[in-house]
């Protein structure tokens, strides 16, 4: 029964390290892009506290042992963390518009809806996966995110 929890940590793990893993150093000004009118609303601090799998769109889940940061700035630049991985990835660009965020990370772009004014939903299309981080100090509670044991017994009773 330990498949499932192990399978989720892999391809978390596998999802971050595809994308952050060709992050390179970039001096490159035409990476510059500062954030304005509705992107500004969304600088900060954001913290993964749940994923979606396609297969398994019914379930949020929450992340078990890894963790996910993002940082978006002012300059319409920023960072993505994941702790089990140890490395970090260039935000070259990002942008919110009518409720849609696009993140590029390596010339690839991660893209979902802005939910309740402070939850981002991330999608890496490759990796089939959504996931959702919550601005710094955002009540989550209200989002029925499963326990990794949770969803292991949830998937084993279908």
């Amino acid at each position: 029964m330990k498949q499932p929890k192990r399978w989720i940590a892999a391809l978390l793990a596998a999802v971050i390290a595809l994308s952050l893993g060709a992050c390179a150093s970039k001096n490159d000004q035409s990476a510059y892009h500062p954030a304005s009118g509705e992107s500004l609303d969304y600088v900060g601090k954001y913290v993964a506290f749940g994923m979606v799998h396609d297969d398994y769109r019914d379930y949020l889940v929450d992340l078990g042992e890894n963790s996910s940061e993002i940082t978006l700035n002012e300059d319409g630049t920023g960072s993505m963390t994941l702790s089990t991985e140890k490395n970090e990835g260039k935000i070259e660009k990002w942008k919110v518009e009518g409720g849609l965020i696009d993140v590029t990370i390596s010339n690839r772009t991660l893209f979902g809806p802005v939910k309740d004014g402070n939850v981002l939903q991330l999608y890496f299309e490759k990796e089939t996966l959504t996931i959702y981080y919550a601005k710094e100090g955002t009540d989550t509670s209200s989002y029925n995110v499963l326990t990794q044991e949770a969803f292991k017994e949830a998937i084993a009773k279908k």
